[in-house]
């Protein structure tokens, strides 16, 4: 029984060892005005029966006072199609935003508004674009609204994303590899450099 117990127990940290061991890390130094306010870590694991990609992203920004910003995502995939995400935005510590999409659309909210079915055509999400250059994409699901966004090439191997509310993030990408983020909003701008 006791040799039993010893050799499950060992199985699972090998498992857990295989698991991180697969896993792929990116991280990325934000900046503003090229000062490091935060940092991104991207990563993508490998499931039994798919991949899951997670962020979670701390900026300590003063817009009008010094604020935390903190965000974490997480988006599944199951043998090749989007099945779930969730998202989260704080400023100190206190939910601003929030969005969910579970049974692969059926069930989809984003805060503070009520729940909907979600119109997707795409499997290509923000989160994958952390790790695949997306190449030919005409549009790119968004996880924290959970709709299709239109992504527009700007150059070689530089691609524009624009969300609903007109805010837009360059992707720049170099050998298939993303490099930076240029993230622009109304009383900011933010870069996202692969650390």
């Amino acid at each position: 029984m006791e040799r039993s117990v010893i050799a499950r127990l060992l199985l699972f940290g090998l498992s857990l060892i295989t698991l991180h061991a697969s896993a792929q890390v990116t991280r990325f130094q934000v900046l503003k005005a090229d000062e490091l306010v935060g940092n991104v870590i991207a990563m993508r694991m490998p499931t039994a029966t798919g991949t899951v990609y997670t962020m979670t992203s701390h900026c300590e920004l003063d817009i009008i006072w010094s604020q935390v910003v903190r965000s974490s995502l997480r988006t599944e995939y199951t043998d090749g199609v989007l099945t779930s995400c969730h998202t989260s935005f704080r400023v100190n510590d206190s939910v601003r935003d929030s969005s969910s999409m579970i049974k692969g659309a059926d069930q989809c909210f984003v805060h503070p508004d009520v729940a909907f079915t979600c119109e997707r055509t795409t499997q290509w999400t923000t989160s994958r674009m952390y790790f695949e250059e997306p190449v030919g994409q005409p549009l790119i699901f968004v996880e924290s609204v959970l709709k299709d966004c239109p992504l527009v090439p700007s150059g070689p191997n530089r691609y524009t994303l624009t969300f609903p509310n007109r805010n837009v993030n360059h992707y720049i990408y170099k050998g298939g590899v993303l490099q930076e983020i240029h993230v622009e909003r109304t009383l900011m701008d933010l870069v996202f450099r692969r650390a």
